[in-house]
């Protein structure tokens, strides 16, 4: 089952809400702040966890869930660092990866990959757009 972005953010603020309203609960039995301001306080606490849900979106999301290893890099885009004949370098997502061509034609350095399976550690990569391949 996936868990939508919102869900999880609402998760992740019930803490820092249950923390907020014992201190404001605490305040107001202590006599320090008045019911006016306990509501105030609560109110721009949310408002504030609220107005910050965009910012974290990203990170919420599962695409942008770290996936480690070589089957995260199935179906990603990358380029060729070097040759691949045979063997060769491509940078994929940040990363230096050994790679060979799908197909075993020789791929140029420069150009843009899928990878689109692997063998243990090493990609296996095809050119994404055949026709600048050609002109290599």
């Amino acid at each position: 089952m996936q868990v939508k972005p919102l869900t999880r953010y609402l998760l992740l603020q019930i803490f820092g809400w249950a923390s907020v309203l014992l201190v404001v609960l605490l305040l107001l039995r202590w006599g320090w702040i008045n019911t006016t301001a306990a509501v105030v306080l609560v109110v721009l606490w949310l408002v504030k966890d609220f107005l910050l849900y965009p910012l974290y979106l990203p990170a919420l999301t599962v695409e942008s869930a770290v996936s480690p290893g070589v089957e995260a890099m199935v179906g990603r885009a990358g380029h060729c660092r070097t040759e691949v004949n045979g063997s060769g370098m491509v940078e994929v997502r940040g990363e230096s990866w050994l790679a060979r061509s799908a197909d075993g034609t020789r791929i140029a350095p420069g150009l843009r990959v899928e990878v689109v399976g692997h063998d243990g550690m090493i990609l296996q990569v095809r050119v994404v757009d055949p026709a600048t391949a050609a002109k290599a």
